[in-house]
């Protein structure tokens, strides 16, 4: 950090004033392009009241003192310690390089963090490019749009969501938006996902049942592929996957077997780009550490509707319903059964 600072002194890109180093963003002529504002709205939006040091308004520390109490480091200005945005310029340039392809982070650092990154990071390097592309993500927010965080207290970690849902059930709910834009993480959201799963793994259940593999090395997911290639626009994907479960669903009830394999491929290939679909679907469907007991009560069901007794039957439905169970009655007088 001090030498990429003392670089930016040597060019006229950042000058000492009063212990403090100080980046001069009017050495830069295209500070500002990434967030896409002016000088002049940069130096009417200033936050705090500026420093009578400062040459411009907008200009940003390096470099501050340290006073006895707080960290610090010996340099050429001075004990003190580094400014915000510089350590992260001296970490790239020192992991990454000069220049790399992709840099990513909240929508939030886009000003002034990043904006500041580039400027030191392209004037330490001499105009060289510093990031090929820039990927800004949305927030997750609570209820009525409040953004989730550690300091509201009204977050919540991936472990403790995995105690209550699968992982791939929280995978699709956060596919479910465009990383750029909010998105509202509730339990609704979750259950929808885990709904959405049980139709994709439904019906591919129903075409392993009819002796139908799928085809390999075939199918290539080409319409969630040119999705994904449109800046990540996983919406789109999990979209064109809904076509694919139709014409799976259709070429099923028409008995296309090749059709239908063609399209359970390519719903299986597309999953695994985006990291769903990984289950044998009655791992998936009925997934538990005890599934014997469901089953016998599956067979009391059907022995009671074989001897005319719905009601009992019936009371069976319920008190499965009640415990997360779902059963389907197919015809030949099959029944299957799955977990919410």
């Amino acid at each position: 950090m001090v030498a990429m600072i003392a670089t930016l002194v040597a060019d006229g890109h950042a000058y000492e004033a009063e212990g403090h180093v100080l980046f001069s963003i009017a050495s830069m002529p295209d500070y500002g392009k990434l967030s896409g504002r002016t000088l002049d709205e940069m130096r009417a939006g200033a936050r705090v009241e500026v420093a009578p040091y400062k040459r411009d308004a907008g200009d940003f520390v390096l470099w501050k003192p340290s006073t006895p109490d707080l960290p610090g480091w010996d340099s050429p200005w001075g004990r003190g310690r580094p400014g915000w945005h510089i350590e992260c310029s001296a970490m790239s340039e020192a992991h990454l390089g000069e220049a790399f392809d992709i840099h990513g982070g909240g929508l939030d650092l886009i000003f002034p963090h990043h904006e500041n990154e580039i400027a030191q990071s392209v004037c330490a390097h001499h105009g060289r490019p510093f990031v090929n592309v820039w990927m800004h993500n949305g927030f997750l927010t609570a209820a009525e749009g409040e953004k989730m965080s550690k300091s509201l207290g009204n977050f919540v970690t991936v472990h403790e969501l995995l105690e209550d849902w699968p992982g791939e059930a929280i995978r699709l709910a956060l596919l479910g938006g465009h990383y750029r834009e909010p998105l509202e993480f509730s339990r609704d959201r979750l259950a929808q996902a885990k709904q959405m799963l049980d139709r994709f793994y439904i019906a591919l259940r129903e075409a392993a049942k009819a002796g139908i593999a799928p085809l390999s090395n075939r199918y290539e997911p080409r319409a969630v592929l040119e999705a994904l290639s449109d800046d990540l626009n996983t919406p789109l994907a999990l979209a064109r996957m809904h076509e694919r479960l139709r014409d799976l669903n259709v070429n099923l009830q028409e008995g296309r077997r090749s059709e239908a394999a063609g399209y359970a491929a390519e719903l299986l290939e597309s999953g695994a780009l985006l990291g769903i679909l990984q289950q044998v679907p009655e791992s998936w469907l009925q997934g538990g550490d005890d599934n014997a007991w469901v089953e016998a009560a599956v067979a009391r069901r059907n022995a009671a509707r074989k001897s005319r007794d719905f009601a009992a039957a019936d009371r069976i439905r319920a008190e499965l319903a009640e415990k997360g169970i779902i059963i389907e009655d197919k015809p030949g007088g099959v029944t299957e059964w799955r977990r919410e």
